[in-house]
């Protein structure tokens, strides 16, 4: 009952939300995307480690990474390190209704990004929100029916799991030239 609740809450609020949104849309590539924001489930260390790697690509690329991980949870795990291009969202910037808020939050979707990638495989509200909500340029995700309207490039996996994500990122994003 909770859960029924919780979704038309999520749905309620972010289709408000999404009525005042605008942004401006422009293709990047890994090449010319200066800034980059993240956005990920942070759930398993060999997930994290992946995502890492995803990072070191756009950081070899001369682009400045920002991430906000969102975590279940109060206490954070202990292979994760949060430095300053990395906030984590918890359980207290997501409440009941886990919805985030907060000013970590607030201060990632005032940001307008090249490019932000939901380097998220689950269909998960929170890191979805965000994404969904960024005033980045260019968004990419896994091609799902609710990323259809929020995002510009959408990927589709034969094998869903983080390793390919994030290869297909890669590949796609070197591939555009710009």
């Amino acid at each position: 009952m909770l859960d029924k609740i919780r979704r038309f809450v999520q749905s309620f609020v972010l289709k408000a939300k999404l009525k005042q949104h605008q942004r401006e849309k422009q293709v990047s590539s890994l090449n010319s995307a200066k800034t980059v924001g993240i956005v990920c489930l942070v759930d398993k260390e060999i997930n994290w480690d992946i995502m890492k790697s995803l990072i070191k690509e756009f950081q070899d690329k001369k682009a400045k990474v920002e991430i906000m991980g969102v975590f279940y949870g109060n206490l954070k795990p202990l292979w994760f390190i949060e430095t300053l291009n990395i906030t984590l969202c918890t359980d207290k910037e997501l409440g009941l209704m886990q919805i985030p808020t907060g000013m970590h939050v607030t201060e990632f979707l005032s940001k307008e990004f090249d490019m932000l990638v939901n380097f998220s495989i689950k269909e998960d509200f929170a890191p979805f929100y965000i994404a969904a909500l960024s005033k980045a340029k260019f968004k990419i995700a896994i091609d799902t029916e609710n990323n259809r309207k929020h995002f510009d490039l959408l990927l589709k996996l034969k094998e869903v799991n983080m390793k390919e994500y994030r290869n297909q990122i890669i590949h796609y994003l070197s591939k555009i030239n710009i």
